[in-house]
């Protein structure tokens, strides 16, 4: 291998997880393909409904510490006081947990992989240094 390639680039691509992230990366391309009619639609609608960024970024910490951003799309604007408001919008989004597909760019992207625990918010929420998060979270876990 190449001096230059890093540590976790070799175990990434080796084992195990190499195949873990060939089918993180197939299943994301498929959802994304089924899905970009309605991600489009979204898209234009948000852009429609006013001024503001059609995906916001949240805060999020990965394995082994590392901090990513979180994509989805934008379901609230800042209110009274700096407390956000759900939009119009937003409120046909958020109880369908369709402001959450963008999510899946994150999956290609490695930051997250199918199934593990839940990420954990903020950028100095401590993560468990040996698990992925994941976009399903653990069957039957508390």
């Amino acid at each position: 291998m190449d001096s230059r390639r890093s540590l976790a680039h070799r175990r990434a691509f080796s084992g195990p997880g190499y195949l873990r992230r060939i089918l993180d990366v197939v299943a994301a391309l498929l959802m994304l393909v089924v899905t970009l009619p309605l991600l489009l639609l979204v898209a234009l609608a948000l852009r429609l409904e006013g001024p503001g960024p059609v995906l916001v970024r949240k805060p999020y910490v990965g394995r082994a510490g590392r901090r990513f951003d979180l994509f989805a799309f934008r379901s609230t604007r800042p209110g009274p006081y700096g407390r956000p408001v759900l939009t119009p919008l937003g409120s046909l989004l958020r109880p369908t947990r369709i402001d959450q597909l963008p999510v899946l760019l994150n999956l290609l992207r490695g930051d997250l992989t199918l199934v593990g625990p839940a990420p954990v918010a903020g950028p100095e929420a401590p993560q468990a240094p040996g698990s992925s998060p994941g976009v399903t979270g653990w069957v039957g876990a508390d």
